[in-house]
């Protein structure tokens, strides 16, 4: 098993501008809750091509399938709270590729997460 998994997570709302106050609380709770549960959270802003602006994103490196759990939790629970929240998740897989799901509150129940879940297992497999 590799030493950890990285998730590459960008949360968004349908209500807020990603500068607005209110929305900053928010994702200030998502990110407070993560690394209660996981201690794993890091914040990277990544430039965006084309303009003066940055996208923040959340990487959780998840040292065990117990913790990659946890944070499917956390996420979950996050979105349920409003239904206008949304987030894209990245992992890249053991060959290589790049998988990205993209869940909001209305859907993350379903099977929206299932292929972020299997490329993630590859990984907790590969020796």
């Amino acid at each position: 098993m590799p030493s950890t998994i990285e998730i590459g997570l960008v949360a968004s709302s349908e209500r807020f501008d990603d500068d607005d106050p209110r929305w900053r609380d928010q994702v200030a709770d998502l990110v407070y809750e993560l690394r209660r549960q996981t201690e794993s959270v890091q914040s990277r802003r990544t430039p965006v091509p084309g303009t003066k602006g940055t996208v923040d994103q959340l990487i959780l490196a998840l040292g065990s399938s117990g913790a990659f759990t946890l944070a499917i939790d956390v996420v979950r629970a996050w979105l349920a709270r409003d239904k206008h929240r949304s987030v894209e998740m990245t992992i890249i897989d053991a060959e290589g590729r790049q998988h990205t799901v993209r869940v909001s509150a209305e859907n993350a129940g379903g099977d929206a997460l299932a292929p972020l879940i299997s490329a993630a297992s590859t990984l907790a497999r590969e020796p």
